[in-house]
């Protein structure tokens, strides 16, 4: 066995017959026998060593065995470690005083060296079994109160720890504030280049909001026993992160620490080849006024994070009373989304698509609405990004293509030839077997995939551009048609976008809008015309309210118009008296 491996043994006595007894009784293969002459010698040894074992004499100079014990005992090495104390005495007060300084066992001379060789081996197996016990310890500790992606404190520990600290501040008659962190559109990261990469980027914002962090400040992830003045970095887990912080005198000092969370995240995060950059929103309550105790305190800072996120992301917001009654209300809204879903309360409208050299009704786009029982409307941009942040934007999404596609079918046996266009969420699209899904409703509904046209942003495609081309391309062979919504307000790259199998090029409606009276929003629709002929694409151009819009379009190949001029989206049976309408006496010569 070699040298570094062996169990050391520290032999202190001040006769050196005495320890050379020792040394031959104990050292063998597996132990190693250190000596020591006095006490001061046997402090030195043991910082330099570390043994496993003590063996000390309580007559020694410089220091006698008691105070080298006590000594040991106060040392951070040496809490643990076995001490026998070797005395000449054996009366009680001896041995009372051997185990009031710490010993853990005492020989009396003189000693009796096979035992001792025993005594020795069954202490040694003891002390290890007593290792191995405070190791599984502290192994228990840390998976119950520490995150194990990023080795943080976790939400248990937060908690745990936070109540005092809060006491702490009330009997002090100082402010806390509770900085609760989302990171903006995480998924994405997940989703495109895989968890192990959403893993590293974890641990890189966990170490650069640690390193941004105050010395009085402390962190947490919404995933070392330490005074609530020291630095707590802990972990909710997923990407949620809060920073606690204790001995504010005003909240001017949490929001100049929520701008420096901020700004730090402005640098993007290398993952291997790749640059991440990936932003924070941020709540914020204060203790005392937005809550006295550690759940409350840290929910209205949740709440508030979230309204940080409705106010545009990468920004922080302060909890108000009012958050709560909003945040009660959107739960509500939740709960009856989820219900309408089931009751036919969700329904598609329609907007007609009308050509623009025939003036007749060619496509039909389908746009939900959400028709309360109780009566009314509420508007999609209420209750559609609930449905996304929830996931019931996947069943939300097959709602509507079920029922356009079977109303397709029924004008179509009606002899009404209407393309049926659907928007397609991201989070639909990404969905492994969205492929599957549109055919087996189109097999379902029985409609021919050419009437059938699927609409995604320019930003959904663009998202991950090499995988979105073999998901289009699938479709494709389907045979429906496939439009880009909303273009020109995202980042196609055109090298992409000649790649993409994509039949149609839908000028959003903000460029339609303002084309007569603004010279930018012209030039980009002129600019997509002449992207969509050479491309050999056809054009929807959304917004059209004004004969004037229609002229700017002169010359276009294959336009289809949509807009309220010839109809607002309106239930289906508003549609069909419309398909044989001739709508030329509201365009101008093109």
């Amino acid at each position: 066995m070699s040298d570094d491996i062996k169990v050391k043994i520290l032999v202190c006595d001040d006769d050196l017959t005495a320890r050379i007894l020792m040394k031959e009784t104990l050292a063998s293969d597996s132990i190693e026998v250190i000596e020591a002459e006095n006490g001061q010698r046997a402090i030195e040894q043991f910082e330099k060593h570390s043994p496993a074992l003590l063996l000390l004499d309580v007559s020694m100079p410089k220091m006698n065995g008691f105070e080298v014990c006590e000594h040991i005992r106060g040392h951070e090495k040496g809490k643990h470690i076995p001490v026998i104390m070797v005395t000449g005495s054996d009366d009680l007060e001896s041995i009372h005083k051997s185990y009031a300084v710490g010993a853990t066992d005492f020989i009396a001379k003189p000693i009796k060296w096979p035992i001792l060789g025993e005594r020795v081996k069954y202490i040694l197996r003891a002390s290890q079994a007593f290792a191995d016990l405070v190791t599984q310890q502290q192994e228990l500790h840390q998976l119950a109160f520490y995150d194990s992606l990023t080795g943080l404190p976790n939400r248990q520990y937060l908690m745990q720890d936070l109540q005092r600290f809060l006491a702490m501040a009330e009997r002090n008659n100082y402010q806390a504030a509770m900085l609760f962190i989302d990171l903006d559109r995480f998924k994405r990261i997940n989703d495109t280049m895989g968890h192990s990469y959403g893993d590293k980027l974890l641990r890189k914002v966990a170490h650069r909001l640690q390193a941004n962090l105050r010395d009085s400040d402390t962190f947490a992830r919404v995933g070392s026993e330490q005074s609530s003045q020291e630095p707590q970095l802990s972990s909710f887990g997923g990407d949620e992160f809060t920073i606690f912080l204790s001995r504010l005198n005003d909240p001017n000092e949490a929001m100049l620490v929520a701008e420096r969370v901020i700004r730090s995240f402005s640098t993007p995060f290398q993952l291997e080849q790749f640059e991440v950059v990936v932003t924070p929103s941020i709540g914020i309550s204060m203790f005392p006024n937005d809550g006295d105790n550690a759940e409350t305190l840290l929910k209205n800072a949740d709440t508030a994070m979230y309204f940080a996120k409705q106010s545009g992301r990468c920004c922080y917001k302060f909890y108000q009373d009012s958050m709560n009654a909003k945040a009660a209300a959107r739960l509500q809204l939740e709960q009856d989304l989820r219900r309408a879903l089931k009751s036919d309360e969700i329904v598609p409208f329609y907007q007609p698509q009308i050509c623009a050299q025939s003036g007749r009704i060619v496509g039909v786009e389908a746009l939900v609405r959400w028709l309360p029982a109780k009566g009314g409307i509420i508007p999609p941009d209420e209750f559609i990004p609930i449905a996304e942040e929830t996931g019931l934007i996947n069943e939300l999404g097959r709602l509507v293509l079920e029922r356009g596609c079977y109303q397709a079918k029924q004008w179509f046996d009606e002899g009404n030839p209407v393309r049926m266009a659907i928007n397609v969420s991201a989070h639909q699209f990404r969905q492994l077997d969205f492929t599957q899904v549109v055919a087996d409703v189109l097999q379902q509904c029985g409609l021919a995939p050419e009437l059938l046209e699927l609409e995604l942003t320019e930003s959904v495609i663009m998202s991950d551009a090499e995988e979105n081309i073999a998901r289009l391309i699938e479709l494709k062979a389907l045979g429906v048609s496939l439009a880009v919504d909303d273009f020109g307000t995202g980042y196609s790259s055109l090298s992409y976008l000649k790649r993409f199998p994509i039949d149609i090029l839908k000028i959003d409606r903000s460029f339609m809008c303002d084309v007569n009276s603004a010279p930018d929003d012209l030039a980009i629709v002129e600019a997509i015309l002449a992207l969509a002929e050479s491309l050999k694409l056809g054009v929807i151009a959304e917004g059209i309210e004004y004969g004037s819009q229609i002229a700017i379009l002169k010359n276009t190949n294959q336009l289809l118009l949509q807009g309220y001029l010839f109809s607002r989206p309106v239930a289906a049976e508003y549609i069909s008296p419309l398909l044989n309408q001739d709508f030329n006496h509201l365009m101008p010569a093109l």
